[in-house]
């Protein structure tokens, strides 16, 4: 490992370095790493007891994934201490796997069995780190699934029609929703079956269903006479194609999968996306994504009205409280190869829900966390959101800029590596494999950024190439 020397010195107390929190309360903690610099061996622990959002950025190779793989452990360790985590207050995390890397984070690291497996746990070993039960649970879209593959266990995910915005509905048909004839028939479709009803060919009254699904959007397309008599027939037929093959997709059926199912206190959920089209996959991220921010909306009002409304009664304290208790915890979306869907290439929902997450949702109890090995290509208005940047190896010079203004902790006075004068763009350029840059703009002790050596991972990593 190269010697990297910065000053001043990065913490103004001795012992651990704990950043990530403005109030500095330490009352949720993740170990990430040590202090890779000259000096002591200090811990580095990111402090989560305030809700945040954390870049993990660096090129393919550099460990970037198993960086994002240790946060995911930690908020799957458990209420109480352990070596990785200190926690206290409930929190649900949601792994949104692009590449389907992070189911293997179910699997804890052995001293026999599979060589790639030992490796990994030898390296473990090294770092006097040793396995500890994980609550991680494993979610495939329903449809997706493949008995040849598939590890056991796993759960199946379903999505009611009805959850989906009219947005949704563009992307899923890949139509301009106001712009050409098919999209707005999609729109009168839902408006008639979910809003306003419509007559029927028999001249019966449909009354309005929210929670349709897809028969029903089927049924208004072949039974509306205001569609039958507004739209041309190869428009409607275009629309039933594409909406029968959804509507046959497993994903759909059902009543769909409750958040609370998905989301449970001290649990990391790992849904995999990698079998899911494009075009669904945005759509799904953006559901789901909207879904959470909605119920821990409303579970924040509630817990703000108990603590600061006095003129509740108990009757109805004891009704808020049970309207929290059916909403999600509080929870940490992550999401590796973040700029597939929320790059800045080309317009996605499942972006624009991102960004309204990245804005509102820690007023919510909600935090984000993506990796990605092009940070020039994401989105930035979600860089511009960004608390915490584990920033690792980086050699494209519009990266490692993009990855330089996301540093919100003071840069070092000066910087040598191998005893060599650098600055901090170069520095990027030369930090090893698992070694990476730690800044914090919550972090009223941090006084500059530090170079961290990420800890080892206790579940086996499935980021590497097979």
């Amino acid at each position: 490992m190269a010697t990297y020397k910065l000053e001043p010195t990065p913490w103004r107390d001795r012992g651990d370095i704990v950043a990530g929190d403005p109030a500095e309360r330490e009352r949720d903690k993740l170990l990430v790493g040590h202090l890779a610099e000259s000096g002591p061996r200090r811990n580095l622990w990111l402090d989560i007891t305030g809700e945040q959002v954390v870049a993990v950025l660096g090129k393919r190779g550099s460990g970037k994934s198993y960086t994002l793989g240790a946060i995911i452990e930690g908020l799957a360790a458990g209420l109480g201490d352990s070596p990785i985590a200190s926690l206290t207050t409930p929190r649900s995390a949601l792994v949104l796997d692009i590449m389907d890397i992070f189911w293997t984070s179910q699997i804890a690291l052995a001293s026999e069995g599979p060589p790639e497996l030992v490796k990994q746990y030898e390296i473990m070993q090294r770092a006097g780190l040793n396995p500890q039960p994980l609550d991680i649970e494993v979610w495939l879209p329903s449809g997706f699934e493949n008995s040849d593959i598939d590890p056991p266990g796993i759960h199946l995910l379903e999505i009611r029609a009805s959850d989906l915005e009219i947005d949704d509905w563009g992307s899923l048909f890949e139509v301009d929703i106001f712009g050409e004839p098919r999209g707005m028939l999609i729109a009168d479709v839902i408006t008639h079956v979910a809003v306003t009803g419509y007559i029927g060919a028999s001249g019966a009254q449909v009354v309005p269903n929210p929670n349709f699904d897809f028969n029903d959007l089927l049924t208004c397309l072949d039974d509306d006479v205001d569609i039958g008599a507004n739209y041309r027939p190869d428009t409607i037929r275009s629309i039933r194609q594409r909406m029968t093959t959804y509507a046959a997709l497993p994903l759909f059926a059902g009543a769909g999968t409750r958040l609370s199912d998905l989301l449970r206190p001290f649990q990391a959920t790992v849904l995999m996306l990698a079998r899911v089209p494009d075009a669904l996959k945005k759509v799904l991220v953006a559901a789901l994504t909207r879904r959470i921010l909605r119920e821990r909306r409303d579970a924040s009002l509630a817990q703000k009205r108990i603590d600061l409304d006095s003129r509740l009664d108990e009757q109805q304290r004891d009704q808020l409280r049970e309207l929290i208790n059916s909403k999600v915890p509080r929870t940490w979306l992550l999401m590796d190869e973040a700029h597939v869907l929320a790059g800045v290439d080309e317009p996605s929902v499942a972006r624009e829900a991102l960004v309204k997450y990245a804005k509102e949702g820690r007023n919510y109890g909600l935090s984000l966390a993506l990796a990605t090995q092009q940070p020039s290509a994401l989105d930035p208005r979600l860089m511009s959101q960004v608390e915490t940047a584990i920033v690792h190896q980086l050699t494209d010079p519009r990266d490692a800029g993009v990855a330089k203004n996301a540093m919100r902790s003071p840069l070092p006075s000066s910087v040598s590596v191998d005893g060599e004068n650098s600055e901090v763009t170069a520095l990027l350029r030369r930090l090893g494999q698992g070694v990476a840059t730690f800044s914090c703009g919550n972090a009223p002790s941090l006084q500059r950024l530090c170079v961290a050596a990420i800890r080892p991972r206790i579940s086996a990593h499935g980021g590497y190439e097979a």
